[in-house]
């Protein structure tokens, strides 16, 4: 188009050409190769047939592939190996190509550090008591133990076992069901004891649903894990163990933050402890505030534990990932994924056919030629910053029966999902003027 426009006849068009072809200077101009060092033309000198910028070598492409090699030949950091290379060579987009030098290397990946923690994916508090119930075992003194914990009231029940068996724990929440009522839902982990076909049964029959949590990931079933580690400091503290069930009996009248013990939240009543308590006050009422305040309180959980997570990418069936070794911390092992059997829990295929199960948190996506996953996750980040807390806050507050939210867990969703930049006025005042200050007509 450029051409067709100048007054330049075709002959002697065609003469330039031919001229520029064979000109040495206009042939190094025509290249694109050197256009990469016109942002750091100023600083190029050419010293004993060497190129340098500044103090730095400027590699050759013939021998970038071995320098990478040695940049990382101490398996360092990304950055490190950025700030190692950047004070002695240089060469065009070097960053990129030791970024994925680092991201690509074997070792590396099989001795990660353990991904940072997602964003909280809390349990929904449920509406009413015994609603959702959950269990875990635990050995203290040589001993076997069994506590159940209500997700509505956090009220503990503990009880020995003579075995870790199936027909045993079986035997002992047959107790607790006959006491409390059966509860909709049951949440433990994947234990010989819960995993069986005898407690498949035994849920069936009885008629509530088993869930479980992630291999190796004991925070899914963090109600119980809680309420094991209160009974074994309880059991510490007792001078003899005939003291333990009045230490049972203190922490269950004791109030919670909501100001109402576990007793009185799941019998709507508090209980006769040791203290010495007015008539009035263990009269039996209905505790009709719990769910707002536990709605509110997740909300506030959340908000404090999202400070330092993020999300990581979810995966799609057929991807390849490596399992984290719960016993060394590495990343050796690798496989498929099958399915998400339930949020941020996946069913992965190992290279020797056997299925496991395990939380997100211990999957790494294998990169197959790709960036990092961190790439990804920054941008999933940035487009999900100003919906997280939202989302969080919803899943909370929705139970089972779909009750509208609560006022307090929305003034304090408010509060969390607010622009920071927003700046609060508060509302004016009428201010009346004293009648000596107002003249008279």
């Amino acid at each position: 188009m450029v051409m067709t426009s100048l007054p330049v006849s075709a002959d002697r068009s065609e003469q330039i050409k031919i001229e520029t072809n064979t000109d040495e200077v206009m042939n190094e101009l025509k290249s694109t190769k050197i256009q990469d060092y016109w942002n750091c033309r100023g600083e190029l000198t050419v010293v004993d047939d060497i190129v340098m910028k500044g103090s730095k070598y400027v590699i050759p492409y013939s021998l970038r592939k071995q320098m990478l090699q040695k940049i990382h030949e101490g398996h360092l950091g990304e950055v490190k190996c950025k700030r190692r290379a950047r004070e002695v060579m240089y060469w065009p987009r070097i960053n990129q190509d030791i970024s994925q030098t680092t991201a690509s290397c074997e070792q590396c990946r099989i001795y990660r550090p353990k991904q940072q923690a997602e964003p909280l994916l809390a349990h929904p508090a449920p509406h009413r008591p015994y609603y959702k119930v959950g269990t875990d075992l635990f050995d203290f003194d040589g001993k076997s133990y069994i506590v159940v914990t209500d997700y509505f009231s956090n009220y503990p029940e503990v009880g020995q076992l003579q075995t870790t068996s199936s027909k045993a724990v079986i035997a002992y929440l047959k107790t607790v069901f006959a006491r409390h009522g059966v509860p909709c839902e049951l949440f433990s982990d994947n234990g010989p004891q819960f995993s069986s076909c005898e407690f498949a049964t035994f849920a069936k029959e009885w008629g509530f649903q088993h869930s479980t949590s992630s291999p190796i990931y004991p925070k899914s079933n963090g109600l119980a894990e809680s309420s094991v580690k209160i009974i074994k400091t309880l059991m510490k503290k007792a001078q003899d163990r005939e003291d333990f069930q009045k230490s049972l009996l203190i922490y269950r009248s004791t109030p919670l933050q909501n100001g109402m013990s576990p007793a009185q939240m799941l019998m709507g009543r508090r209980i006769r402890s040791n203290l010495p308590v007015n008539e009035d006050l263990l009269t039996p009422k209905t505790a009709h505030k719990v769910k707002e305040a536990k709605d509110g309180q997740k909300v506030k959980q959340k908000q404090l534990h999202d400070r330092k997570a993020r999300h990581l990418p979810s995966l799609k069936p057929g991807d390849k990932v490596r399992l984290r070794d719960i016993t060394t911390g590495t990343w050796r092992h690798q496989g498929q994924v099958k399915e998400e059997v339930a949020p941020r829990s996946y069913k992965i295929q190992m290279e020797g056919g056997v299925s496991l199960r395990r939380n997100r948190v211990d999957l790494q996506l294998h990169p197959e030629g790709k960036d990092t996953e961190s790439q990804e996750t920054v941008q999933q980040d940035k487009e999900k910053s100003t919906e997280s807390a939202n989302r969080g806050s919803e899943d909370a507050r929705s139970g089972p029966s779909q009750d509208s939210a609560s006022p307090a867990a929305e003034r304090l969703l408010k509060t969390m999902t607010s622009p920071q930049g927003e700046r609060l006025v508060r509302p004016k005042r009428h201010v009346q003027p004293p009648k000596r200050l107002i003249e008279s007509c």
